[in-house]
Order: structure tokens, then C-alpha cells, then sequence
């Protein structure tokens, strides 16, 4: 009995001792970083922007409350991830923690030069997370971090962590998370892919990149490209392409829609189409995956077949020309409307892909279940493949709802 008491001091103890702060440092003298750019600089450096909180002015109010800035903003020049936070303790004059970082911004041109130095870092530092948002800057990150000034939130991280939460309400940009990057980097089959961003000049004046593809009226635009006036200048809208590491090309918000289809990660949408009776009027539906996409790839005589079936259910949210499409024998005509608006789309953008050469839906991974193991499947080279693949496309779009009219009635003289 008293050796049992001894070893249960003893445990305790140990309990006591290995309890406790170690290593801490008192909150004055952390500097939490939030958001991290990094841009490329001349002589093969980095131009590392750091988003860092002040805790004093986020505890009276801020801007809002106490008049004081929220967030501090510092850009150090350097040859690595590294010296670059060496070179910020030294600024500063606290401890940098990067363990509450949200997002990380990366300019155009390092993108397009390549993230091999710069993945590595991000996935073994014990400091980053994986659920880090990954975004890809028009332009430079600093712009974009300096340029970033939302209205409604105090952090510019809480915007970006908030907008990227909601990327599935519209299909328009899909969030990416650096984990999903570095195994898209890793795979043998498919393409990395991340979330743009731009800074939109508030001019009001329409830039699209692509025309409408009709019967769909909405043109596709890319970030900083969107007709808006006034507002937060940061926003999000389509995909950057790589090809391994580098950056390749970019597809704007509609072809980023018909990627989240095929993804089976598109929610709700809405859609403006040409009435089908109509055509200089507008039907306007909202639309919704009616089921995850069934896509069977296959192998003949060493060439890719894609079959792709996709099911869009509809509800009517306005039919300007006042047609009664409520109805049971016009019901049809819209559902066609969708189907072919949904299918040209959704064409020319594996179109775009196959030509960068890049297989962003991953088509690959349906391909693995035929083969007996992973190094079969690495020989096969898929991403030599994907640009010979053989692509159907067949989309059924149902009608299932008309709002909270059941018949449109014309309006009298």
C-alpha cells in the first residue's frame, strides 16, 4: 500500500512539472501575423508583405470604436521564407507567430515562375496550418493586402476567411486550402488549381474576358475586370491553372462555374438565359446540382474516353416576357434552354483546359479504380493523355419549381 502511494506522488508530480508554460511569451510580445503576400523580387528575392494584428487597438474597437488602426503592414525583402521572418523580428521587435495566419497571397508573376521553393516551407513549418487559404494575386500580393479594405469586418483576414467560406453560393471562385494544392502537386494524375484575386479599379467600367456563351446572357470576367463601383476594391472571382508548379492560365468565373459542376461542389447558383420564345427578353432561374455527377473514364487503344452526365434542377425566379413557362407543355423549352447553355459552357471550358494541358477536374482519379496499382497508373502519364481525351457531355436539366408563382398571367393593356 505505501508503495503505491509513493507512485502515485511520484505521478502527480511528474504531472506538476510537465504542466505549465515553458515556452510561452506574454501577448505583448507576439506579433501575430494574419496574412502573408509574396511577391517575386529582382536577384532571384522574395518581397514578403506581413497582415499583423494589433491586440491593443482590436480590444477598444478599432477603427470603428477607438479610432486606431487594427492592423500593422510590413514588407521585407529577402532570398527566403525565413530571413524574411528573421528580417521582421528585427523590425518589429517582437516574436513573429505565424500559427493564426488565414490566408497567403501570392503575385501573378511568382506564380507563373513557380511555388516549388515556396510549397515546401508552408508544408513542414510546424507554424502553418493546411486549412490555409491559397490565392493567386493579379498583379502583385502587395497590392492586394495593401489594397484590401472591407467595410463591413474589422480584419481584412476575417473578409478573406469569410468570402472563401462562401465560395459554394455561387460557383463563381472555389476555395482552396494549401493541403488540397500540395496533394493536387504530388498526384499523378490532374492539375493544381487556386482561387484568383484582383483589386478592382471602381471605375464602373465593363472588362469582360470572355463574351456570353448563349443562349447564356452573363460574360465571364476575371478579377479587378468586374463592372462595380464603390465597396471593399479586393475581389475573387475565377481559377489559376497550374501545370506542376507554375501557372499556366486562368479560367474566368463562368468556366470556375462549370469546374465546381463537374467537382460536384456547386450548391446554388443563378442563371440569366435568352427566352427561349423571346430572345431579346430574359428568363431568370436558379439552379442547383441535382445529383453528383456521374463521370466514367475509360481507356481505348491508349486513348481517353470521358463520359460525363450532370442533372441541373431549376426554379424560375423571373420570366420578363411574361410567357407562362409554369406551364406543363412550355416546361420543356426552358429545360432544353439550360441544358444547352449548361453543356456549350461546360465544352469550352475542358476545351481551354485540354489545351493548357492541364486536367483541373481531375478526370484521372476515375481512371485508378481500372488499374491493379499505383505504379500502373503512374505509367500511364495521364496528364500526357487528358489532351487527346474523346469528351461527351450530356446535361438534363429539370424544371422542379416556380418561386412563389405557380402561372405567369400577362399583364392587361
Amino acid at each position: 500500500m505505501f508503495h503505491r502511494v509513493k507512485l502515485l506522488s511520484a505521478l502527480l508530480l511528474f504531472c506538476l512539472l510537465m504542466s505549465g508554460c515553458n515556452g510561452a511569451r506574454e501577448t505583448d510580445a507576439v506579433a501575430y501575423v494574419l496574412a502573408v503576400g509574396v511577391d517575386a523580387a529582382a536577384d532571384n528575392q522574395l518581397n514578403v508583405t506581413y497582415l499583423i494584428a494589433i491586440p491593443r487597438a482590436l480590444g477598444s474597437g478599432g477603427e470603428s470604436g477607438g479610432g486606431e488602426k487594427v492592423v500593422e503592414k510590413v514588407t521585407v525583402k529577402a532570398p527566403s521564407l525565413v530571413e524574411a521572418q528573421t528580417l521582421l523580428n528585427a523590425s518589429v521587435g517582437r516574436a513573429p507567430n505565424l500559427s493564426h495566419v488565414k490566408i497567403w497571397v501570392v503575385g501573378e508573376k511568382l506564380a507563373r515562375q513557380g511555388l516549388a521553393n515556396l510549397i515546401g516551407p508552408l508544408t513542414r513549418f510546424r507554424e502553418f496550418r493546411g486549412s490555409m487559404y491559397l490565392v493567386v494575386a493579379r498583379g502583385t500580393a502587395k497590392e492586394f493586402i495593401d489594397m484590401n479594405n472591407p467595410e463591413l469586418e474589422l480584419l481584412p483576414s476575417r473578409w478573406a476567411e469569410g468570402v472563401l467560406g462562401i465560395s459554394s453560393e455561387s460557383g463563381y471562385y472555389l476555395s482552396s486550402q494549401l493541403h488540397d494544392f500540395y496533394v493536387r502537386l504530388k498526384e499523378p494524375g490532374g492539375a493544381p488549381c487556386t482561387v484568383l484575386a484582383g483589386i478592382n479599379p471602381d471605375t464602373g467600367k465593363d472588362k469582360p474576358s470572355a463574351a456570353p456563351t448563349l443562349p447564356d446572357r452573363a460574360p465571364g470576367y476575371l478579377p479587378g475586370d468586374i463592372a462595380r463601383e464603390g465597396g471593399n476594391p479586393a475581389a475573387l472571382a475565377g481559377t489559376a491553372i497550374f501545370k506542376g508548379d507554375k501557372m499556366i492560365g486562368m479560367l474566368t468565373n463562368v468556366e470556375t462555374r462549370m469546374l465546381a459542376i463537374l467537382m460536384g461542389n456547386f450548391p446554388k447558383g443563378f442563371l440569366t438565359l435568352a427566352d427561349p420564345r423571346v430572345p431579346e427578353q430574359n428568363v431568370y432561374l436558379l439552379m442547383r446540382l441535382g445529383s453528383a455527377p456521374k463521370i466514367e473514364v475509360s481507356l481505348i487503344d491508349d486513348v481517353p474516353e470521358i463520359n460525363i452526365e450532370v442533372l441541373i434542377e431549376c426554379e424560375l425566379s423571373s420570366i420578363s416576357s411574361g410567357t407562362n413557362y409554369e406551364a406543363d407543355e412550355l416546361r420543356p423549352e426552358i429545360e432544353q434552354q439550360v441544358s444547352k447553355a449548361i453543356s456549350q459552357e461546360m465544352k469550352n471550358m475542358l476545351v481551354k483546359t485540354q489545351e493548357l494541358e492541364a486536367d483541373v477536374v481531375n478526370f484521372g482519379k476515375y481512371l485508378r479504380p481500372k488499374v491493379k496499382n499505383y505504379d500502373e497508373f503512374s505509367a500511364i502519364d495521364w496528364n500526357r493523355l487528358y489532351p487527346q481525351a474523346q469528351i461527351h457531355i450530356k446535361v438534363d436539366a429539370k424544371l422542379r419549381r416556380t418561386g412563389l408563382m405557380y402561372k405567369t398571367m400577362p399583364i392587361r393593356e
